[in-house]
């Protein structure tokens, strides 16, 4: 399998975060783009705002990548988090049917949760300077001990185990194939993309607020990133990360 970019594999047999490593080496001395670094135990991954990742040593993919998006204006950088989701999303569709995108950036099958992307933007004046793209896949472990609600793995899904090595460089040929996307003049190619593959994207769901629950559907994603809703009553609502939560009952698992 070959790569068109040149990256730069750094490889740790431990570390609490690929993101916080990633971040210090490229702080404490300036880094190529397309470095990865990428580990078989991670003791401190995380989610979107603080959320923990668990992950089983030596049985999934937990790595990091680093771009430099100058390319990318700064209220559309929510183009990134699309670009990266559709990228993984391709190159799991090859192993089964059923993924998706559970806004803003986890990657489900059916009902459960899969993966996570977690993306860091460095702002210098108008550009990105820097982005730190996290992404943690569950491959092979198949007892989860966390008090997540809903992870299944790769191997849980396809009945066998899934070579990391092989898997790494599929990742990151999908990245390949919608960071050009990116670099064109064509971007917004990936609004729709990324719309046509949400979790829940046809029909009324169930979902909680401040508020309380109550049903809508989706009806777009704003040049934010936020997401938009339609509720049963024909009201129109945007909400940012972490205003708004998907209602998964265990029925629906």
């Amino acid at each position: 399998m070959s790569l068109k970019n040149n990256y730069n594999l750094l490889r740790f047999p431990g570390l609490a975060s690929t993101n916080q490593t990633l971040k210090w080496l490229h702080q404490k001395e300036s880094l190529d783009e397309y470095t990865v670094v990428v580990c078989s135990s991670q003791t401190a991954g995380k989610g979107q705002v603080g959320n923990h990742w668990e992950s089983e040593p030596h049985k999934n993919l937990t790595f990091s990548l680093l771009l430099k998006p100058v390319y990318i204006q700064i209220h559309e950088q929510f183009l990134i988090s699309k670009a990266v989701s559709l990228g993984i999303l391709d190159v799991l569709k090859e192993y089964e049917h059923g993924f998706s995108i559970k806004w803003p950036n986890d990657i489900y099958f059916k009902d459960k949760k899969i993966g996570g992307i977690l993306i860091e933007n460095a702002l210098n004046r108008d550009v990105i300077s820097s982005c730190i793209i996290g992404i943690g896949i569950n491959v092979n472990q198949t007892v989860f001990v966390s008090d997540a609600p809903n992870p299944i793995s790769l191997k849980t899904i396809t009945g066998y185990e899934i070579e990391l090595d092989k898997l790494i460089t599929q990742i990151l040929q999908g990245l390949e194939k919608y960071i050009d996307v990116l670099k064109s003049s064509n971007a917004h190619a990936l609004d729709d993309m990324y719309l046509g593959k949400l979790y829940r994207k046809d029909g009324f769901h169930r979902y909680k607020d401040g508020n309380g629950e109550f049903n809508a559907s989706i009806i777009g994603i704003s040049p934010y990133g936020h997401l938009e809703l339609i509720t049963d009553k024909g009201e129109r609502r945007s909400y940012a990360f972490k205003e708004v939560e998907f209602v998964v009952r265990e029925s629906d698992n």
